[in-house]
């Protein structure tokens, strides 16, 4: 049987240098220990099964990621050449939940045995549904935010609702297998399509639903108060609502809409679609 040797000073070297001519050179190195490295093996289970293709992962003291492998097809896992030190390992695994940590201490060069246990989760076995509600328009494709979207079976009882994030993104889970249809709803835009989905064997659906902007609705306002020099607001005061075009860094400025302020001083414009806009406000009197 062959010899297995290791390592008793580790390898070291020199800087880089140059021999000209007759030169002597003089070369002396100091070749620190060897380090033996450890080593981790174990296996995970469901408490009673051993689980094949179930990630084992390896974390310092500090808790921080420091490798990984896979169980093989009798659950069982290994790491070798892992440093003296203090360790965690954890498993998981599709429809499992992420086993509780063990702790090991490794000497140098030493070993440690390690058992970890997944248990079954009915819920990660069930599906997920998640996508983006956004709206096409003037202004581009935009993520529509708060829309209510609503999970409706194929009968068309509705069995959840959620709300879009500020980015449009929403998600279900828990998500029995079936046929099901999203239709999502929110101010100022008329209600999507329904969507059709299907969840089968818990898996994922991704869905995308497209809102388009209500003209009579997607407005905005825009108000104020017209003062004068001394501060006094000016009533009967003619403002206008001018919007702003940019063509070839030209700007043009068009006068859309007028109004006049009312004894206050104040003036208020509705039903104002996405755009750039300013307010121009002046006060004749009869000569």
């Amino acid at each position: 049987m062959a010899e297995i040797r290791q390592d008793l000073l580790s390898l070291n070297y020199s800087p880089s240098f140059d021999i000209s001519g007759m030169q002597e050179a003089e070369v002396n190195l100091s070749l620190p220990p060897a380090v033996v490295q450890g080593s981790i093996t174990g296996a995970v289970t469901d408490g009673v099964q051993p689980l094949a293709a179930a990630t084992v992962k390896l974390f310092d003291s500090t808790g921080t990621p420091y490798m990984h492998t896979l169980t093989d097809a009798s659950g069982a896992f290994s790491f070798s050449n892992v440093p003296a030190g203090t360790y965690s390992l954890a498993a998981v695994l599709p429809g499992y939940v992420l086993s509780p940590s063990v702790g090991v201490t490794l000497t140098e060069g030493g070993s440690a045995e390690v058992s970890l246990v997944c248990t079954p989760e009915a819920g990660l076995s069930l599906g997920t549904i998640a996508g983006v509600v956004s709206s096409t328009g003037l202004m581009g494709t935009v993520p529509v935010s708060g829309a209510k979207i609503d999970l409706a079976n194929l009968t068309g009882t509705v069995i959840a609702s959620t709300y879009s994030a500020a980015d449009g993104e929403f998600v279900f889970y828990d998500v029995a297998d079936g046929v099901y249809s999203l239709t999502s709803t929110a101010a100022g835009y008329s209600a999507s399509a329904p969507t059709a989905v299907t969840i089968l064997g818990g898996s994922i659906a991704n869905a995308s639903l497209s809102m388009a902007v209500d003209g009579l609705t997607n407005t905005g306002t825009v108000s104020g108060i017209i003062r004068d020099s001394a501060g006094t607001a000016v009533a009967n005061c003619f403002v206008g609502l001018y919007a702003v075009t940019d063509v070839g860094g030209v700007q043009t400025e068009t006068l859309i809409a007028t109004t006049r302020t009312n004894s206050e001083g104040k003036y208020l414009f509705g039903g104002v679609t996405a755009g750039s806009y300013i307010i121009k406000a002046k006060l004749e009197q009869l000569a």
